[in-house]
């Protein structure tokens, strides 16, 4: 089970690093057509879209995969879920699909920019599709079979790159910026539907020699999933939550410093926008694994295995730091080379000011991770009540030191108090797992000699950028020195230790490494 774990975990961040990395040929050409106002634009459209939603989807395709996972442990049929889940998701999409459409004019003005609400319009659409991709990861996952979540994920930004910047273009050359913002919300939409289309045909594919079987859901199948899926939708609903609140309290704030409309656009597109897309990276490899999880434990705990709990749990937090950690102090080392080198066309400026953005945010790669992935734990232990609570106390803390911060020191100010939501709640997860397990996974000394590791490779990357003007040679030199410097480091403290590098891609050629490295054992 720790190898199926893992095998499903690293199908899903693999296809996370090239969706991100598509995602990112994508943000970079279209900021540098769009500008830091529109990116402003459209950014003020995505967080209502990603409420709605979120409101829409989140719970069910979670408590889908754990409840068809726990149902193939036991060999019994699980259908009726995934029948009952499409008719649940179905109806709230079109509410929330129609409230996004409807509501799109009073948003947009108090939002303090009229003009997103085309963007309202043109995006409204796809939280349909998106239910409908929601319904089919959430099955595939629960079969344990990551492939059909991490091939949609590439179409989808596939899609959106050739459609989005394609539409972005023409419209910008033809009628001006605005009118690039909604292209690009129109490869958002596209792209949601041929993602869907193609996890529909491959279930059809799949399942069309399967014995027929009884797929009418009963009342105990719409019970078991609202009781699984209403904290799960909790959880996921309070980031896009505070997001929500972001969009109508940051560029008003700003403007309540003297800052024109256009400049408190342009500043909350910058940190929402390339600031936010960097730091995001490294968390999406993490929610992949925490996705993973979920079916994994459930079954473990279906099989009443707390030691195959307590290994996989430790490998994930383990798993955490290893890629948090170095993530976090990479961005601080290289804000300025990474931000100049994708974003030519920014101002000086707006290049100063994000790398101070990037500098403050990339601490929180370490909590939200580490968040994520205690989640996780805590729904697969049946316990999702506790990250309700413990995110909601981090949204209010956020929500309060956006107001304090933003309104002293600007844009800087809400980039600090994202941190201190992020430290809030991954403070109050590891807590509420370490008292629910009744055991602490004592993973003091490997975090530590991950510390030290990073630390290490920090000052590495710091005296490669002294040493060499050109910063693009600086930063491809240092991300070489950096990868290498950590990896033997870490290799050298023993933090992964035989039994969980044999669980790992690439297992046996880590283990050889370790034992050159480790030549006195």
């Amino acid at each position: 089970m720790k190898s199926k774990l893992m095998s499903g975990a690293v199908v899903l961040a693999v296809s996370s690093v090239v969706a991100k990395v598509l995602g990112a040929l994508y943000r970079v050409p279209l900021t540098n057509i769009l500008g830091a106002e529109g990116m402003g634009m459209y950014q003020l459209v995505f967080p209502i879209y990603a409420l709605f939603l979120t409101m829409s989807t989140s719970g069910l395709p979670t408590a889908l995969s754990r409840l068809v996972a726990e149902k193939k442990t036991r060999g019994e049929s699980s259908k009726k879920f995934l029948v009952a889940t499409g008719l649940l998701l179905a109806a709230f999409c079109i509410v929330s699909a129609l409230l996004v459409a409807g509501l799109s004019l009073y948003i947009s003005k108090l939002q303090g920019n009229v003009d997103t609400r085309i963007g309202f319009l043109i995006i409204a659409p796809s939280i349909l599709f998106v239910g409908g991709i929601a319904v089919f990861r959430g099955w595939f996952q629960g079969n344990f079979n990551m492939f059909p979540t991490a091939i949609s994920n590439i179409v989808e930004q596939i899609v959106k790159l050739t459609v989005g910047l394609t539409l972005s273009i023409i419209l910008a050359k033809y009628y001006g910026m605005i009118y690039a913002v909604y292209g690009a919300l129109i490869g958002v939409t596209l792209s949601e539907v041929v993602a869907f289309l193609y996890l529909l045909f491959l279930y059809f594919f799949k399942e069309r020699k399967s014995k027929t079987e009884e797929l009418k859901p009963s009342r105990e199948e719409f019970h078991a999933l609202r009781k699984v899926a209403f904290p799960i939708a909790l959880v996921a609903i309070m980031l896009p939550l505070s997001q929500f609140a972001d969009s109508f309290l940051i560029v008003n704030l700003l403007k309540g410093q003297g800052l024109a409309t256009e400049v408190s656009t342009a500043h909350y597109g910058l940190l929402s926008g390339p600031v936010a897309s960097l730091v995001n990276l490294p968390i999406v490899i993490m929610l992949s694994l925490a996705i993973a999880i979920v079916p994994n434990v459930s079954a473990g705990r279906v099989n009443h295995d707390l030691q195959g709990i307590l290994q996989k749990s430790a490998l994930s937090i383990k798993l955490t730091y290893l890629i948090g950690i170095p993530s976090a102090l990479f961005f601080l080392v290289f804000a300025r080379p990474i931000l100049s080198l994708l974003y030519p066309s920014i101002s000086v400026a707006e290049l100063n000011l994000s790398v101070v953005l990037l500098s403050i945010s990339s601490v929180s790669i370490i909590f939200l991770s580490a968040m994520q992935v205690y989640t996780a734990l805590l729904q697969a232990l049946d316990r999702p009540s506790l990250p309700v609570r413990n995110l909601a106390i981090a949204v209010l803390v956020k929500v309060t030191f956006t107001v304090i911060l933003t309104s002293r020191f600007g844009i800087v100010g809400t980039a600090a108090s994202n941190v201190l939501m992020a430290f809030t709640a991954y403070l109050l997860n590891a807590l509420s797992f370490r008292n629910y397990i009744g055991k602490d996974i004592k993973l003091v000394k490997n975090i530590g000699t991950i510390l030290f590791s990073g630390v290490i490779m920090a000052l590495a990357g710091y005296a490669v950028i002294a040493l060499l003007e050109n910063p693009y040679i600086a930063l491809s030199l240092g991300m070489v020195v950096c990868i290498l410097i950590y990896g033997v480091l870490t290799l050298i403290g023993n933090t992964i230790d035989d039994s969980e590098a044999v669980s790992l891609p690439f297992g046996g050629a880590i283990l050889k490494m370790k034992k050159s490295l480790r030549f006195w054992e």
